[in-house]
């Protein structure tokens, strides 16, 4: 079963370009657009959990 990443763009603090928080199999991630691409936000996102990988579907949350 695939997990839902709702994405939001966010104007984030500096030195911060990306967070999330998990909600069982529902992750909400915020991304700042001025210094990262979604696409590499959504990578990042992977990198600290591996087991999305192929397994996620992306939903366009409203901020």
């Amino acid at each position: 079963m695939a997990t839902e990443v709702h994405v939001v763009e966010a104007d984030l603090d500096d030195g911060i370009v990306m967070i999330f928080k998990e909600f069982g199999r529902r992750i909400r991630m915020a991304f700042d657009p001025r210094r990262l691409t979604e696409s590499a936000a959504l990578h990042l996102l992977c990198q600290y959990l591996p087991w999305l990988a192929g397994s996620m579907n992306v939903v366009h949350a409203q901020a």
